[in-house]
């Protein structure tokens, strides 16, 4: 009889030898390894974002034309060289200073119309920055819920719970100008003077009451005429407070001149 040799070794896959693939002893497959969690980039103080969106917005050329899309990359860079990383934090950061920089007149004229004329004489480019961020989120906020009281007033029940999610979600909501502690901070970090400071205070105070719309005749707006929001010298302000806003703008090329000869009015 013929004598039988030993049988050929077990090839793996592709050809390799079993002993040569790592496998799992109890099923034969490869071991599963943990998926890579990578930690999430915290998120930078407030006063840090200041900093850096101010930079950004006080060396800004707005004497071009550019896209959002153009604004967002060179925003988007920016941030990154200022260390800031995390993704919602510079997606919050876009959400402001680019719509700002692309409507920086209406804004320029909202601040104007907001500010009394000695606040407005001599400020500085690093100023005009910050009333402009400030004013720019507090218009944005005020005209958010001023759409969804409209929506609301339509569409009745159901637009409640749709106004009330939106509201909860942070919709329209301000940022940058959320925390007074960390605008504060700002201010203080420059050494800005006194009038600067209630200057600021009142354009908030300002721009939050214009948020009720009050139909002609009634208490609260015989009221408003004596609050020095909305009243008959709100067009010599303006007209006072452009010369100023223009030289201060003019220092800089990031400065508010170009739209202060022909400004619209900021619809409330």
């Amino acid at each position: 009889a013929k004598a039988w040799g030993a049988p050929p070794p077990l090839r793996g896959a592709r050809g390799l030898r079993v002993h040569t693939r790592d496998l799992n002893h109890d099923n034969g497959a490869k071991p599963k390894t943990p998926p890579v969690v990578i930690p999430e980039v915290p998120v930078p103080p407030l006063f840090d974002q200041w900093l850096a969106c101010l930079k950004f917005v006080t060396g800004w050329n707005d004497q071009c034309t550019h896209t959002a899309r153009e604004v967002k990359e060179a925003l988007r860079e920016h941030l990154s060289v200022e260390g800031i990383e995390n993704l919602r934090t510079i997606d919050r950061l876009c959400s402001t200073v680019v719509p700002l920089l692309l409507d920086l007149r209406r804004i320029d004229g909202a601040v104007v119309k907001n500010l009394r004329a000695e606040v407005l004489r001599g400020l500085k480019i690093v100023q005009v920055s910050i009333l402009r961020i400030v004013t720019f989120e507090l218009c944005r906020e005020r005209d958010f819920k001023a759409a969804l009281k409209k929506k609301e007033a339509a569409a009745g029940a159901s637009g409640k719970k749709v106004a009330a999610g939106a509201l909860a979600n942070g919709q329209g909501a301000t940022y940058l100008a959320s925390d007074i502690s960390s605008l504060a901070k700002v201010v203080q970090h420059f050494r800005f003077d006194r009038t600067f400071s209630e200057g600021l205070h009142q354009l908030i105070l300002s721009i939050r009451r214009q948020k009720r719309v009050v139909r002609p005749g009634t208490p609260a707006a015989r009221r408003s005429s004596t609050n020095g929001v909305v009243d008959a010298g709100s067009g010599a302000l303006k007209r006072r407070g452009i010369g100023p806003v223009a030289e201060a703008g003019g220092r800089d090329k990031a400065g508010i001149a170009p739209s202060a000869r022909k400004r619209p009015r900021m619809v409330p």
